[in-house]
Formats: C-alpha cells, structure tokens, sequence
C-alpha cells in the first residue's frame, strides 16, 4: 500500500517539477487542496518537517524551497589525529567550544589536490592560548596560533601537517560526526571564501569550482550559508560571487 507521504510526495513533484524554486503559500495550497482540507498554520508547519526530513524538498531560503534531486549530506572522514585532540580537549578544558576540519577534505571538491594538509582548529577566543600550550605539551608538532601571513608563507606552506588554531565565530554551523565537532559544510564553503591567508591557494576559479561541486554534489542550506556568511561580514560579496559564477540565480537573494 502506498503511503500518504509517498502519494504527498509523488503531487508535489508533479506538480513543481517545472520549477526552480517553490513557495511556502504553494505547498500550503497543494496540501490543503489535495490532502488536509481546512489545513491550520501549527499543523502545515509540521507537515513542511516532515517533507523537509523525508528528503522530499530542500530550504533554499525562509519561505523558499527546492524539489530534493537526491543530493547527499557531506559527511567527511575524521582523521586519528582529530579525533586525539578531540580526547585531549574534552579531558583537559570544560566549557569549550571548537570544530575541527582537514584542509584536505578541499580534495573532494577541488581540480588540483593539494600536497600538504591542515588541520584547523576554530576555538572560542578565551581558549585559543590554552589549546596552543595544551597541543605543545602532549608532543602535537607544527602547531601555530592564529599564525600572520609570513609564518603561513615561511613555515606552513612548506610543512607536510600542521596545525592551525583560529577564533572560531560565535553562532557557527557545527555538527558531530564520532563526537568529534566538525564544520558544516556550509561554513566549510564559507569560510574559504572568506580566507586569504592560511586558504589562499583556493582562489579564482578553483574557489569557483569548489563551490560548483559542492552544489551539485551535496546538500546545501542556503540560508545556513547565507546567515554565516553575514556573521562573517560577507553576505553581499558571497551573494555576488554565487550570482556571477552561475551557482545560483539572482531570484534567489530577491
């Protein structure tokens, strides 16, 4: 027997399949129409969940969605040494907040695969030190503490690993992956957009491409990215550069 959700499902994609984009008011008329007569706001709300949830539809902004084509939820592979200094931290400073991501994880998305690889440690500011002396002390090599642009040019450039400790922004998009706090990959996208020291090799147009293959490739919230990008100070350029590389339309930022 097929399900309501299926039959809910199997409406809205024939109905919207023409669309690039689909309103709230849209599905709210669709599903009262076809499925729940007399619909109420707090009912349809959770109706939108469990579409969202079921992979059916994907937010493109507030009151703005997409027809899911089946993208994937990045899930990158955790290193041993993350997950070392993830034990450490958690067993040495209470009350931190911090994610880890590897620079190499760019090798999935990117033309040219990069030699060297990073580890960055975005840390609340209060806590940068402390993390810095904690990795020193239990034999972590090449470790740099918000390092400027010629220890990046001089020493991280050149290293095989390192280890990069920045000021993570407050509010950021982080998960847990083995319990291991890691970047969404909106903020993954965004912060190297807004890079130009320690990322700097990913300019032009293999930022441009990052971006293209991560779209096509992965599940992206627009509005995570958007938000983030806007904490980061850099919501109208990143709309720019989305707009003016073909990664999504005008219409969207409307």
């Amino acid at each position: 027997m097929v399900s309501l959700l299926n039959k809910i499902e199997d409406k809205i994609r024939s109905t919207f399949i023409d669309n690039d984009t689909i309103r709230r008011e849209e599905l709210y008329h669709l599903l009262e129409e076809y499925f729940y007569p007399d619909l109420k706001d707090s009912t349809f709300d959770w109706r939108i969940y469990e579409l969202k949830k079921s992979g059916v539809i994907v937010p493109v902004k507030q009151g703005l969605y997409k027809l899911s084509q089946g993208e994937k939820i990045y899930i990158p592979l955790i290193s041993n040494k993350q997950k070392r200094i993830n034990r450490l931290v958690n067993n040495n400073i209470n009350g931190i907040s911090y994610c880890s991501w590897n620079s190499n994880w760019l090798n999935d998305f990117s033309r040219h695969q990069a030699f060297s690889n990073i580890v960055l440690l975005n840390v609340e500011k209060e806590f940068m030190q402390t993390v810095f002396h904690l990795l020193i002390d239990n034999s972590f090599q090449n470790v740099y503490l918000d390092p400027d642009q010629k220890v990046v040019d001089t020493y991280i450039s050149e290293n095989k690993d390192s280890i990069v400790i920045i000021p993570l922004v407050s509010k950021s998009p982080v998960y847990k992956i083995a319990r291991v706090p890691v970047p969404q990959l909106e903020k993954i996208l965004v912060d190297i957009f807004c890079d130009n020291k320690i990322l700097y090799t990913y300019k032009g147009e293999e930022l441009a491409t990052i971006f293209r293959n991560a779209f096509d490739e992965y599940r992206i919230d627009i509005s995570r990215l958007i938000n983030y990008s806007r904490r980061r100070k850099k919501e109208n350029q990143i709309k720019i550069f989305l707009i003016q590389n073909h990664i999504l339309e005008k219409e969207l930022f409307a």
